[in-house]
C-alpha cells in the first residue's frame, strides 16, 4: 500500500498563498504601474502623473487636458488592454483625473 503524502507542488503552494493574501492583485497593480508605457503607449505614459487602484477601479491622473480627452474616447480599449496585460478581469472602470 502506497504511503499518502501531504506534499503539494511548489507552484500550487505559491498560487494558493498569492490568492489567500491577495498578492496576485497587488502584483498585477505593480505590473500595470511598472509597464504602463508598454500598455498604453509612450505619449499617454508621458502625461500620466499617478496610477491608483481600488475595488476594480483604476484611477489615472493625467497632466494634459488634451490627452485626458483622447483617453475618454478610448476608455473601453484601455480597460481591455490593461486586463489583457494582467491576464484577468481586474479593471472594471477607468477613472481619469
Amino acid at each position: 500500500m502506497a504511503k499518502q503524502s501531504n506534499l503539494i507542488k511548489l507552484g500550487d503552494a505559491i498560487s494558493q498563498l498569492f490568492k489567500e493574501e491577495k498578492l496576485d492583485e497587488k502584483y498585477s497593480i505593480f505590473a500595470i504601474r511598472n509597464d504602463w508605457p508598454k500598455i498604453v503607449g509612450e505619449m499617454i505614459a508621458k502625461h500620466t502623473t499617478q496610477i491608483n487602484y481600488a475595488q476594480g477601479q483604476l484611477f489615472v491622473s493625467i497632466d494634459s487636458s488634451i490627452v485626458r480627452n483622447e483617453m475618454l474616447y478610448a476608455k473601453a480599449d484601455i480597460i481591455n488592454k490593461v486586463n489583457k496585460y494582467v491576464g484577468k478581469l481586474l479593471i472594471k472602470e477607468l477613472v481619469l483625473k
